[in-house]
């Protein structure tokens, strides 16, 4: 799993599909999506569905959203970085 960018509180690396069950309870958080204009997440299989599209994004483009983990829990935080549909 490649690493993008530390600090001393975070890791951003690729997302993978252990972050599944993390990014689904977050993302299926109405709170989460209020300023993203997006529908929360209602299902894990929408989750692994994403984790997919996430992971082709590296393939396809080199760029895409990264995972940022807590480095003192070592727990899902939350997601950020690019994202390549948005840049065509």
């Amino acid at each position: 799993m490649k690493i993008y960018a530390e600090t001393d509180r975070i890791i951003m690396r690729e997302i993978v599909m252990e972050d599944a069950a993390a990014m689904f309870e977050m993302d299926s958080d109405p709170e989460v999506h209020r300023y993203l204009y997006k529908t929360p997440i209602r299902s894990i299989e929408e989750t692994i569905s994403s984790i997919n599209y996430i992971r082709q994004q590296y393939i396809d483009y080199g760029i895409g959203r990264w995972a940022i983990i807590d480095k003192k829990t070592d727990q899902f935080a939350g997601w950020g970085g690019l994202n390549s549909a948005r840049m065509r």
